[in-house]
Protein backbone atom coordinates (compact mmCIF):
# COMPACT_ATOMS: atom_id res chain seq x y z
CA UNK A 1 0.00 0.00 0.00
CA UNK A 2 2.71 2.50 0.90
CA UNK A 3 1.58 5.93 2.05
CA UNK A 4 -1.70 7.66 1.16
CA UNK A 5 -2.43 11.29 1.98
CA UNK A 6 -5.10 11.49 4.65
CA UNK A 7 -5.45 15.06 5.87
CA UNK A 8 -3.88 18.41 4.96
CA UNK A 9 -1.74 20.10 7.58
CA UNK A 10 -4.07 23.09 7.95
CA UNK A 11 -6.84 20.69 9.05
CA UNK A 12 -4.99 18.36 11.41
CA UNK A 13 -2.88 20.96 13.20
CA UNK A 14 -5.98 22.21 15.01
CA UNK A 15 -6.52 18.71 16.46
CA UNK A 16 -3.11 18.48 18.15
CA UNK A 17 -3.18 18.34 21.94
CA UNK A 18 0.45 17.78 22.97
CA UNK A 19 3.75 17.90 21.09
CA UNK A 20 6.46 15.51 22.29
CA UNK A 21 9.97 15.67 20.85
CA UNK A 22 13.01 13.42 21.19
CA UNK A 23 16.58 14.68 21.43
CA UNK A 24 19.71 12.85 20.29
CA UNK A 25 17.91 9.82 18.86
CA UNK A 26 20.39 9.37 15.98
CA UNK A 27 23.98 8.65 16.96
CA UNK A 28 25.46 10.54 14.02
CA UNK A 29 23.46 13.65 14.94
CA UNK A 30 24.57 13.50 18.56
CA UNK A 31 28.17 13.15 17.36
CA UNK A 32 28.00 16.11 15.00
CA UNK A 33 26.97 18.35 17.90
CA UNK A 34 29.48 16.84 20.32
CA UNK A 35 26.78 15.35 22.56
CA UNK A 36 26.64 12.01 24.33
CA UNK A 37 23.98 9.50 23.34
CA UNK A 38 21.49 9.23 26.24
CA UNK A 39 20.77 6.00 28.10
CA UNK A 40 17.01 6.62 27.92
CA UNK A 41 14.89 8.77 25.61
CA UNK A 42 15.51 12.49 26.05
CA UNK A 43 12.05 14.04 25.81
CA UNK A 44 11.14 17.71 25.59
CA UNK A 45 8.01 19.52 24.44
CA UNK A 46 6.84 22.30 22.19
CA UNK A 47 3.77 24.48 22.61
CA UNK A 48 0.99 24.04 20.05
CA UNK A 49 1.48 27.62 18.79
CA UNK A 50 4.79 26.36 17.34
CA UNK A 51 2.89 24.35 14.70
CA UNK A 52 2.74 25.65 11.12
CA UNK A 53 2.12 23.86 7.77
CA UNK A 54 5.09 22.99 5.56
CA UNK A 55 3.64 24.82 2.58
CA UNK A 56 3.73 28.23 0.98
CA UNK A 57 5.73 30.68 3.08
CA UNK A 58 6.78 30.15 6.69
CA UNK A 59 7.78 33.28 8.62
CA UNK A 60 11.44 33.32 9.59
CA UNK A 61 11.71 33.99 13.35
CA UNK A 62 12.61 37.56 14.21
CA UNK A 63 15.55 38.34 16.45
CA UNK A 64 17.29 34.98 15.95
CA UNK A 65 20.55 34.60 14.05
CA UNK A 66 21.44 30.89 14.30
CA UNK A 67 18.28 28.88 13.57
CA UNK A 68 18.86 25.28 12.45
CA UNK A 69 16.63 22.74 10.66
CA UNK A 70 16.09 19.27 12.13
CA UNK A 71 14.06 16.90 9.93
CA UNK A 72 12.00 14.24 11.72
CA UNK A 73 9.30 11.60 11.25
CA UNK A 74 6.21 12.67 13.22
CA UNK A 75 3.70 10.17 14.66
CA UNK A 76 0.05 11.19 15.08
CA UNK A 77 -1.88 9.24 17.73
CA UNK A 78 -5.50 8.28 17.13
CA UNK A 79 -5.91 6.80 20.62
CA UNK A 80 -4.06 6.07 23.84
CA UNK A 81 -1.39 3.43 23.18
CA UNK A 82 -1.11 0.16 25.02
CA UNK A 83 2.22 -1.04 26.32
CA UNK A 84 1.75 -4.39 24.61
CA UNK A 85 0.94 -3.03 21.13
CA UNK A 86 2.10 0.62 21.13
CA UNK A 87 2.24 1.01 17.34
CA UNK A 88 -1.47 0.25 16.97
CA UNK A 89 -2.27 3.69 18.37
CA UNK A 90 -0.48 5.52 15.55
CA UNK A 91 -3.14 6.68 13.12
CA UNK A 92 -0.94 8.46 10.59
CA UNK A 93 2.49 9.98 10.07
CA UNK A 94 3.91 13.23 8.81
CA UNK A 95 7.31 14.76 8.31
CA UNK A 96 8.30 17.71 10.42
CA UNK A 97 11.08 20.18 11.02
CA UNK A 98 12.05 20.97 14.58
CA UNK A 99 13.54 24.46 14.28
CA UNK A 100 16.19 25.13 16.91
CA UNK A 101 17.83 28.37 17.96
CA UNK A 102 21.27 26.76 18.30
CA UNK A 103 23.02 29.76 19.84
CA UNK A 104 20.36 30.17 22.50
CA UNK A 105 20.16 26.42 23.11
CA UNK A 106 23.89 26.28 23.83
CA UNK A 107 23.62 29.17 26.26
CA UNK A 108 20.67 27.59 28.06
CA UNK A 109 22.43 24.22 28.32
CA UNK A 110 25.50 25.85 29.85
CA UNK A 111 23.30 27.44 32.53
CA UNK A 112 21.32 24.26 33.13
CA UNK A 113 18.09 25.96 32.04
CA UNK A 114 15.18 24.35 30.14
CA UNK A 115 15.29 24.40 26.32
CA UNK A 116 11.83 25.81 25.57
CA UNK A 117 13.04 29.28 24.61
CA UNK A 118 15.31 27.73 21.97
CA UNK A 119 12.87 25.06 20.80
CA UNK A 120 9.27 26.20 21.23
CA UNK A 121 9.08 29.64 19.69
CA UNK A 122 6.34 30.45 17.16
CA UNK A 123 6.48 28.49 13.88
CA UNK A 124 9.26 26.21 15.17
CA UNK A 125 7.33 22.98 14.47
CA UNK A 126 6.80 22.83 10.71
CA UNK A 127 4.71 19.82 9.61
CA UNK A 128 3.48 18.27 6.37
CA UNK A 129 0.12 16.73 5.57
CA UNK A 130 -0.74 13.50 7.39
CA UNK A 131 -0.32 10.16 5.59
CA UNK A 132 -1.81 6.82 6.51
CA UNK A 133 0.00 3.54 5.93
CA UNK A 134 -0.97 -0.06 5.23
CA UNK A 135 1.29 -1.52 7.89
CA UNK A 136 3.63 0.20 10.31
CA UNK A 137 6.53 -1.57 8.62
CA UNK A 138 6.01 1.01 5.83
CA UNK A 139 7.19 3.63 8.32
CA UNK A 140 9.97 1.53 9.82
CA UNK A 141 11.52 0.87 6.39
CA UNK A 142 11.05 4.34 4.93
CA UNK A 143 13.77 6.80 3.93
CA UNK A 144 13.17 10.46 4.63
CA UNK A 145 15.11 13.46 3.37
CA UNK A 146 15.30 17.24 3.42
CA UNK A 147 16.41 19.42 0.52
CA UNK A 148 17.53 22.99 1.07
CA UNK A 149 17.72 25.16 -2.03
CA UNK A 150 17.82 22.05 -4.23
CA UNK A 151 20.51 20.18 -2.28
CA UNK A 152 19.88 17.20 0.02
CA UNK A 153 21.12 18.18 3.47
CA UNK A 154 19.53 15.46 5.63
CA UNK A 155 18.78 11.84 4.77
CA UNK A 156 17.81 9.18 7.29
CA UNK A 157 16.24 5.79 7.99
CA UNK A 158 14.45 4.70 11.19
CA UNK A 159 16.78 1.71 11.61
CA UNK A 160 19.49 4.18 12.64
CA UNK A 161 17.45 5.46 15.59
CA UNK A 162 18.87 4.85 19.06
CA UNK A 163 15.40 4.20 20.49
CA UNK A 164 12.79 2.53 18.28
CA UNK A 165 9.32 3.91 17.65
CA UNK A 166 7.92 1.37 20.13
CA UNK A 167 10.47 2.29 22.79
CA UNK A 168 9.71 6.00 22.40
CA UNK A 169 5.95 5.46 22.64
CA UNK A 170 6.22 3.26 25.73
CA UNK A 171 8.51 5.76 27.43
CA UNK A 172 6.25 8.73 26.74
CA UNK A 173 3.19 6.72 27.77
CA UNK A 174 4.67 5.72 31.12
CA UNK A 175 6.31 9.03 32.02
CA UNK A 176 4.01 11.67 30.52
CA UNK A 177 0.92 9.93 29.16
CA UNK A 178 -0.15 9.80 25.51
CA UNK A 179 -3.60 10.12 23.97
CA UNK A 180 -5.60 10.89 20.86
CA UNK A 181 -4.39 14.05 19.15
CA UNK A 182 -0.86 13.92 20.57
CA UNK A 183 2.10 13.94 18.20
CA UNK A 184 5.66 12.74 18.61
CA UNK A 185 8.71 14.09 16.75
CA UNK A 186 11.00 11.03 16.74
CA UNK A 187 14.49 12.47 16.24
CA UNK A 188 16.71 13.86 13.50
CA UNK A 189 19.59 12.34 11.51
CA UNK A 190 22.86 14.16 10.89
CA UNK A 191 23.12 17.11 8.55
CA UNK A 192 21.35 19.74 10.65
CA UNK A 193 22.33 23.24 9.67
CA UNK A 194 21.32 26.90 9.51
CA UNK A 195 18.38 28.33 7.61
CA UNK A 196 17.97 31.88 6.38
CA UNK A 197 15.14 34.01 4.98
CA UNK A 198 14.59 33.05 1.37
CA UNK A 199 15.70 29.43 1.80
CA UNK A 200 13.45 26.88 0.08
CA UNK A 201 12.97 23.50 1.77
CA UNK A 202 11.42 20.25 0.54
CA UNK A 203 10.55 17.37 2.89
CA UNK A 204 10.28 13.97 1.20
CA UNK A 205 9.50 10.37 2.08
CA UNK A 206 10.80 7.60 -0.18
CA UNK A 207 11.56 10.20 -2.84
CA UNK A 208 8.06 11.73 -2.81
CA UNK A 209 7.70 15.35 -1.69
CA UNK A 210 5.37 15.61 1.29
CA UNK A 211 5.89 19.30 1.95
CA UNK A 212 7.64 22.33 0.46
CA UNK A 213 7.94 25.90 1.68
CA UNK A 214 10.03 29.04 1.62
CA UNK A 215 11.15 31.09 4.61
CA UNK A 216 9.75 34.58 4.30
CA UNK A 217 11.83 37.52 5.41
CA UNK A 218 9.92 38.57 8.50
CA UNK A 219 7.76 36.85 11.08
CA UNK A 220 4.13 37.90 10.72
CA UNK A 221 5.12 40.50 8.14
CA UNK A 222 6.64 42.81 10.75
CA UNK A 223 10.03 44.45 10.12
Amino acid sequence: MGFVKEKCADAWISQVRNIFCVGRNFRDHASELGNQVPDSPMIFGKFTHALVPASGEVPYPNGRSDVHHELEIVLFFKETPSRERPLDAVGAVALGIDLTDRELQSALKQKGYPWEAAKSFRNSAIVTDLYRFGDFSDVEHARFALEKNGQVVQDGVPSDMVFSFSDLIRHCLEVYGLGAGDILFTGTPSGVGPVRPGDELVLSMNGEAWGAFRFSAHEGGSP
